[in-house]
């Protein structure tokens, strides 16, 4: 049995497989997880079934986090058939950040994640501009 709850990553394109990837280097190998990449000519009942044969093979005991790209994508759309099971979370807007901390919070009750990600995803939004040089050494800058 796994430590933690089971991930699932659906994302369009390999942006979720390339995301655990770099996640992986950063905090270590990971276990009890899987990711769907979806594309423009995949079949929606092909993807639904292989969906479905995902979720069965993690360890799901301890709840399934599911994690997409967009609101209103097919990732999310497919995902939500999932909601039916106890113990499910699915979050929209993956970014590497919002991944991290799932993944540092794996020993964590599924139904705690909700505020960790919320945080994590308002955490791992910055935005600069030259603005934010007025004033500034360029010795800042390194």
């Amino acid at each position: 049995m796994a430590d933690g709850f089971g991930i699932l990553v659906m994302t369009h394109g390999d942006f979720g497989k390339a995301a655990m990837d770099s996640a992986q280097l950063i905090v270590g190998e990971q276990e009890n997880y899987e990711t769907i990449s979806v594309f423009v000519v995949d079949n929606l009942d092909d993807l639904k079934q292989e969906m479905e044969e995902k979720v069965k093979s993690l360890d799901t005991s301890k709840g399934l986090v599911i994690l997409t790209d967009i609101v209103g994508g097919t990732p999310i759309n497919l995902a939500s058939n999932l909601l039916t099971r106890e113990d499910t979370i699915i979050a929209s807007g993956v970014n590497l950040p919002l991944l991290l901390e799932v993944l540092m919070n794996r020993g964590k009750e599924v139904s705690e994640l909700e505020e960790v990600i919320r945080a994590a995803y308002a955490q791992g939004l910055s935005i600069r501009t030259n603005k934010d040089l007025e004033g500034d050494d360029d010795d800042d800058l390194l």
